[in-house]
């Protein structure tokens, strides 16, 4: 049994190693993983989600001991499969857990989701689909997320439906190189809020970004079962659009009511800041190579050396 031990642990890196185990087979321990999740309470929903699915699939088993994660994979066929998320948990991460075992099988597989299509915990399920899989197709693995209905954090309700082909591994260049980005605009998802809320966030933006406002959409969801503001920007980088969002946190896991204006302008603020180093130095937010880094390895593409002392590279270079 393979140990991961995760001095500074973050549930990005945690998911990474789950998901690349159970793609080889390969049981691991995570040192402090348990401790991790909780301590940060939040995540606890998602993990259950988690553990629940390699049960009920027959994928395996994982357990926690003391501050560890144990998990015993038993491996996971290509198949048409029906989840649903708990609604504090998030379906973004339930695909990233299954995309690699799912990319390699004989066969293609079709998933459908319903639950959190939005949530503070993890990316929206727009950045699967227009971003993270326009990177993996460079490497040859080809995926697709399509949302149905949206679903936020603290009501779930919403809906999404994947597909994904079995690999066909091919070295790429170097993804992360581009010239000139630039900000094509911004879209401001609002359900079951004051509109006037997203107007500020509009004018926030326009202030701090001096984006033309009329590239800023404010879009109201009326089909959604509860209270949602979801912020994306997108910005062309090459061929790809890299969508930076941030959803604003309403509820906490316990279903309480905690959004506090103080907390609603950090939020913004950190968006504002991500996409200013994005388009003034070129600079990825670090989630985004890191989830790209396991498919490059798996492509036998050459890894860029800025990140090899990365933590998910270390993951992917005990288990692959």
């Amino acid at each position: 049994m393979k140990t991961i031990e995760l001095k500074s642990p973050a549930w990005r890196h945690i998911r990474i190693a789950l998901s690349l185990a159970l793609m080889k087979r390969e049981p691991v321990v995570i040192k402090n993983g348990y401790a991790f999740i909780e301590k940060n309470f939040d995540l606890m929903p998602l993990f259950n989600d988690i553990k629940r699915i390699v049960f009920e699939t027959g994928a395996g088993m994982i357990s926690d001991s003391g501050d560890d994660i144990l998990f015993n994979p038993e491996g996971l066929s290509y198949g048409v499969y029906n989840f649903e998320t708990d609604k504090f948990s998030s379906i973004s991460e339930i695909e990233l857990f299954l995309l690699p075992s799912l990319f390699y099988n004989e066969f293609r597989s079709a998933v459908s989701y319903t639950g959190v299509t939005h949530s503070h915990i993890s990316y929206p399920t727009t950045f699967l689909k227009e971003t993270l899989f326009a990177f993996l197709e460079s490497t040859g693995h080809y995926a697709s997320l399509n949302l149905k209905r949206f679903g936020f954090y603290g009501s779930g309700g919403g809906s999404a439906e994947s597909k994904i082909y079995p690999a066909e591994p091919k070295k790429c260049g170097d993804l992360f190189s581009f010239t000139d980005p630039k900000i094509e605009g911004v879209r401001i998802f609002m359900a079951k809020m004051n509109m006037e809320m997203a107007g500020r966030e509009k004018e926030f933006i326009v202030k701090n970004t001096g984006i033309d406002e009329n590239r800023v959409q404010i879009m109201e969801i009326v089909d959604a079962d509860g209270y949602g503001n979801s912020i994306h920007v997108y910005i062309k980088c090459g061929e790809v659009n890299v969508i930076l969002s941030r959803d604003m946190e309403i509820y906490n896991s316990a279903g309480d009511f905690v959004f506090e204006e103080s907390r609603y302008y950090t939020t913004l603020t950190g968006l504002i800041r991500d996409t200013e180093r994005l388009v003034r130095q070129k600079a990825l937010p670090v989630c985004l190579p890191e989830e790209v880094l396991p498919y490059l390895i798996m492509s036998g593409s050459e890894i860029p050396e800025q990140f090899k002392n990365s933590v998910a590279y270390g993951i992917c270079s005990e288990i692959l």
